[in-house]
């Protein structure tokens, strides 16, 4: 018996249109997308564009375009892509909050390359948990979804979009009216941050959490099996400084029940950096009330080096950045190769003037050239600048290695 899985649409056009050696071809990638503002933003999924080297757009009307990558986030499969074109009608983002079970909508997008096409629905169900690698809940529709319907629309009667396309579960690849889309808030969301900041700015509470059991239940004397026990709070992490303990059971957020564990992850995906959480919690049978400010999600290279002694940089040039030594921990963590040397950047403020270059997890080797290899050679280094003139980065991203420049504060 074949058991179903969950499907990307989009992976049948890595087969469909490849050719030649696997080492070394060329694949071209079909999806679907929409128009979000006049200046050309558009919407898709991140596995639509991720790893390409060139992005074409063709719109409904015939005119195609070369697209750049604005910002893409894998947690939640979103990308922003931008292009330059005139006269664009970009698509309204409705409250997907108000979207109800057995609303009537319409997929849009081009599944086998046939583009424009549309096909009728309903929602089938809200709150699905459809990949276990997402904590984000999401819309079920009977609407049919096939490859190269990933990033595309999902509308209801009015046009207005309600939520993104994004994967099916199937037992073949193709439709069997089980379908997944991202809801229009989340993508809202996501949307503001990337076109903001390159990048989704991620609450952050610091916490691993567990459901809670039964027995654990039963020896806390509590109603119900909802709620999340903390198994882990993270060294100088909000939830730390808010008082946080390992064992804690989270029982309320902002004064809703918390159903589970997994519900605790799509709230923090919801709320703003900087706001207030509300908590209600069950620690040895006693109820309490936290409140914990919520920060930034930091990059996991930074919350690896929670536990180690970040050096704070006196140069005006590197005025807010914090960096620690490449350890092997760190070096295993965020899968550095061997021939990467250097120190890792754990946090930045964005004011200064290497704070708008540099991003948490980069691995900086060289500074005007003089190789970096450890905090000694990159204090040595940096108290030597001139904070009047750019500066010249070899770093490693995301396991790219490129060239950076600092330019001065004016």
């Amino acid at each position: 018996m074949v058991q179903p899985r969950f499907f990307d649409p989009f992976e049948l056009f890595f087969r469909r249109f490849s050719h030649g050696d696997p080492n070394t071809q060329k694949v071209s990638i079909l999806g679907s997308g929409a128009i979000v503002s006049k200046e050309g933003h558009i919407i898709t999924n991140d596995h639509v564009v991720s790893g390409t080297d060139e992005i074409l757009v063709q719109l409904h009307d015939g005119r195609k375009a070369r697209a750049r990558l604005v910002g893409s986030d894998p947690q939640i499969d979103l990308a922003v892509l931008k292009i330059d074109l005139d006269n664009l009608s970009p698509i309204s983002l409705a409250d997907s909050d108000d979207v109800k079970v057995g609303q009537l909508v319409f997929a849009i997008g081009s599944p086998f390359g046939l583009e424009g096409s549309v096909s009728q629905g309903i929602i089938s169900a809200k709150g699905r948990r459809a990949l276990s690698e997402s904590s984000l809940e999401y819309f079920q529709t009977d609407t049919a979804i096939n490859p190269g319907n990933s990033g595309g629309p999902l509308v209801d009667i009015h046009g207005r979009m309600v939520g993104m396309n994004t994967a099916i579960y199937s037992e073949s690849g193709g439709n069997q009216g089980i379908g997944f889309a991202i809801p229009s808030n989340v993508v809202n969301k996501a949307l503001i941050s990337l076109i903001q900041h390159g990048r989704i700015v991620h609450g952050y509470l610091g916490v691993s959490v567990e459901p809670v059991t039964q027995d654990i239940a039963n020896r806390m004397q509590l109603a119900s099996t909802a709620g999340a026990v903390i198994t882990k709070v993270t060294a100088r992490s909000p939830a730390a400084k808010a008082g946080l303990q390992k064992g804690d059971v989270i029982l309320k957020v902002d004064g809703k029940e918390l159903r589970d564990s997994s519900a605790l992850s799509q709230y923090l995906g919801q709320i703003e950096v900087g706001d207030n959480l509300a908590l209600e919690i069950n620690r040895s049978g006693t109820k309490r009330a936290l409140v914990v400010p919520i920060e930034e999600e930091p990059a996991a290279a930074e919350e690896d080096a929670a536990a180690a002694s970040p050096t704070a940089i006196n140069s005006a040039s590197f005025a807010g950045i914090q960096v620690t030594d490449l350890t092997d921990d760190l070096r295993t963590e965020a899968s550095v190769p061997d021939s990467v040397h250097g120190v890792i950047v754990i946090r930045v403020d964005p004011s200064g003037a290497a704070g708008q270059t540099l991003r948490p997890g980069d691995i900086i080797e060289e500074i005007n050239r003089h190789p970096i290899y450890n905090v000694q050679d990159f204090e040595k280094i940096t108290n030597r600048l001139d904070a009047g003139r750019p500066i010249i980065l070899a770093l490693t991203r995301n396991g790219q290695r490129s060239f950076l420049i600092i330019q001065p504060n004016q």
